[in-house]
């Protein structure tokens, strides 16, 4: 639905396609330039060292046992209470929930703390009414194993604004679900999560395959979702989303603009055919020509199935069209397949890959190191701010095993957006108090934790363009520039 500035009411959209299932998948998108750091690309190129070389998801819920928790998806279970009345747009609703233990509702009030914190700056336990918010997902299958950590990361946010402050005073509640990648499982979820659960705002959504399968109707309730990841342009094509990363195709921008930082031109690029946002980069960066607009000579573009054995032909066609740097439009275990399959060829260019297709269980693979790695929001393995520091600090409190990734980050920003969007909550929270507050949200990185950020009332999200950079080194993942995020 479009907001319509003349009547403030929501007008049907008709010719948005829904993405339909395709079994695997996973989007590891592409993406971009900006106005952040205060380095050039070849400063940030030297400071990184040298560069070589499933299941369909059950449309049951689960979580909130405890206010501040949430459940692995797909339990079949759904324990606590929570009842609500929700009058949508504009209207007044109330929340209350039972069993809100722990991250609970004990000790003393205080203000939420500051929004690039994502809770951290807040003092004492949050003490008033409990919040409940959404967050839907694929986090089973092949495309799930892709989002390492994010339900980890987005329970162990929840759990730790709630002892900092929570959401403008009031105890957060997050439920999460699995949608499987099904388009109708995600819909139903999404529904039953607001009819059912009182859920007046979802956060850190991250639904690659599934985005447009309940956007009708959130726009037809006016519910916003903070921090949605479906590595797709229609992130930035609704008024009821809210990203909290880097848009899509500038992403891929970057990753062009690192390889030629790094003394690289001649670009391999291969994409998924399970998803179609992995196709998204080749139409992008070959089809439409910015690869070359950006300065590199396209010479290889082929797509590969997530499932396939070998990698071997497409490293051998790469090697004799003299590509000396290889971008994975894909997952993350594709592209240690590939690197192991070139490295047998003898063929070792430049890797790359995008945000949420990155996890630090990648780290270990050495035919993988000097790869390079745009990220849609901040470094997970650094603590180079204090909005940084306090992921690493809830994660040794709330999340100690947790995988770091693409993913994690992702939903720790999704989770600091709500903070910086929940000033305006009062008494009986509402959506529209949430889209109040997304409202006043202009050229805002988090605290570092996002690239600057600005929403627009009644309208699309402006395009953020600035990202951050990761690169392997002997290892281990590490942020070369300290923190800071490209434009």
């Amino acid at each position: 639905m479009l907001l319509s500035s003349e009547s403030g009411r929501w007008a049907s959209r008709r010719d948005r396609p829904v993405v339909r299932a395709l079994g695997v998948a996973l989007v590891v998108g592409l993406v971009t330039s900006g106005c952040g750091t205060r380095l050039s690309h070849e400063a940030i190129m030297t400071a990184a060292g040298s560069r070589s070389a499933a299941a369909a998801g059950s449309s049951s819920l689960s979580g909130a046992d405890s206010a501040g928790s949430v459940g692995v998806a797909g339990t079949g279970s759904q324990t606590g209470s929570a009842t609500a009345s929700q009058a949508g747009y504009g209207g007044q609703g109330s929340v209350s929930a039972g069993g809100a233990s722990a991250g609970g509702t004990v000790g003393g009030g205080g203000s939420a703390g500051g929004p690039g914190a994502g809770g951290s700056g807040g003092v004492g336990v949050a003490s008033g009414s409990v919040v409940t918010l959404g967050n839907v997902g694929t986090y089973s299958g092949v495309i799930g194993a892709i989002f390492t950590g994010a339900q980890q990361a987005i329970q162990m946010w929840a759990k730790h604004t709630n002892a900092h402050g929570g959401l403008n005073g009031h105890v957060v509640r997050v439920i999460s679900a699995d949608d499987g990648g099904d388009p109708s499982t995600s819909q139903t979820q999404v529904e039953q999560l607001v009819t059912q659960n009182h859920a007046i705002a979802f956060v850190g959504n991250i639904v690659p395959l599934t985005v447009q399968a309940s956007l009708s109707y959130l726009e037809q309730q006016h519910i916003p979702v903070m921090g949605v990841y479906s590595a797709t342009e229609t992130d930035f094509q609704s008024p009821v989303l809210f990203p909290a990363t880097t848009e899509i195709n500038h992403l891929a921008d970057g990753n062009v603009k690192l390889a030629l930082a790094a003394g690289k031109s001649k670009l391999a690029f291969l994409y998924c055919v399970e998803a179609p946002a992995c196709g998204q980069g080749d139409d992008y960066l070959i089809k439409q020509g910015h690869a070359r607009a950006d300065g590199a000579n396209p010479v290889y573009s082929t797509s590969f199935s997530l499932t396939q054995p070998s990698f071997t032909a497409q490293c051998l066609q790469a090697q004799q069209a003299g590509a000396d740097f290889l971008f994975m439009g894909g997952d993350g275990n594709s592209l240690e397949r590939t690197a192991h399959d070139c490295a047998a060829q003898n063929y070792h260019p430049l890797y790359e890959a995008v945000s949420l297709g990155v996890s630090g269980s990648m780290q270990s693979d050495a035919q993988l190191n000097g790869m390079l790695a745009s990220q849609a929001s901040f470094p997970w393995m650094d603590s180079n701010t204090p909005a940084q520091a306090a992921y690493q600090d809830a994660a040794r409190a709330y999340a100690p095993g947790i995988v770091g990734s693409g993913a994690s980050s992702n939903e720790w920003t999704s989770g600091a957006l709500a903070v910086a969007a929940s000033k305006f909550l009062g008494a009986n929270p509402t959506s529209a108090q949430f889209f109040q507050g997304l409202w006043t949200i202009k050229n805002n990185d988090l605290g570092g934790l996002a690239p600057p950020l600005t929403f627009n009332a009644n309208g699309n999200a402006s395009v953020a363009t600035c990202y951050f950079v990761i690169t392997l080194q002997n290892g281990r993942f590490v942020d070369p520039n300290h923190g800071k995020y490209i434009c």
